[in-house]
């Protein structure tokens, strides 16, 4: 993943802010730009030359079924409305699964400086600094970093979402890959997001469980398929649960 990662932010890098970069809507009404297909298409070759028994799924060319009961899972550029407006907060999220398990991911994000990686049992690390959950176990003390809360990234209902966030000290909505970073750096208590697919996820998941945090959907099912996700300190876990009983 980090050979993987450095060609990716090469390629990102080099669209990055030009003003010659080619970007359409598709038929789900997101974005892509010519830097997520290039650099989807590039990690397809590479994993191809390297490991061709690997299974691969992406955002933008689906699910290439290999020999391997090993799965590569590609998001190109997460955040590609902030890639194409110029804004730095953008990255390309990778991980791998083994038998219907995370056992690793990397989040890199080259304009903003930053990479953080985690393999089951190794631990979580932040530019080569491992990094651990924060350790507080009180809602009203705590900062959220949430998502967007209306509109359709948003939860559709947002109720529960901002009774939820109404309990917490403070609140912050950054964009994409950057909430669940910060949290999993320690610097805020659980992270929320919601309308997401599993390459949104999926790096996310290990790196919050090798930091010591949980991870699950607003059900407390261990997944990255249910489109929605909470990581936390752990401590936090089954009271943030608790706003979206109703839900089930």
């Amino acid at each position: 993943m980090h050979d993987i990662a450095s060609e990716s932010d090469k390629i990102s890098m080099k669209y990055y802010q030009s003003t010659q970069l080619q970007s359409h809507v598709k038929k789900d009404m997101t974005p892509v730009s010519e830097a997520d297909l290039a650099i989807e298409n590039h990690i397809r070759e590479l994993v191809t030359k390297r490991h061709p028994e690997l299974s691969i799924v992406g955002e933008e060319y689906g699910e290439t079924i290999g020999s391997s009961n090993i799965k590569l899972i590609i998001d190109p550029i997460d955040g590609t409305k902030n890639f194409i407006a110029g804004i730095p907060f953008f990255s390309t999220l990778l991980a791998i699964e083994e038998d219907d398990e995370i056992i690793a991911g990397m989040i890199s994000a080259p304009a903003a400086g930053d990479k953080l990686w985690a393999q089951k049992g190794h631990g979580a690390f932040h530019n080569n600094k491992q990094v651990h959950v924060s350790k507080q176990a009180d809602l009203s003390k705590a900062l959220a970093f949430h998502c967007s809360i209306f509109g359709p990234e948003g939860p559709g209902d947002p109720t529960q979402l901002l009774n939820l966030l109404s309990k917490t000290y403070r609140q912050r909505g950054f964009a994409d890959y950057l909430s669940p970073c910060y949290f999993i750096c320690g610097a805020g208590e659980f992270s929320i997001d919601f309308s997401l697919k599993p390459w949104d996820m999926a790096a996310i998941k290990i790196l919050t469980e090798e930091a010591g945090g949980i991870f699950t959907d607003i059900h407390g099912n261990k997944t990255i398929y249910s489109g929605n996700y909470i990581a936390s300190n752990g401590l936090l876990h089954e009271e943030i649960l608790s706003y979206f009983q109703d839900q089930k």
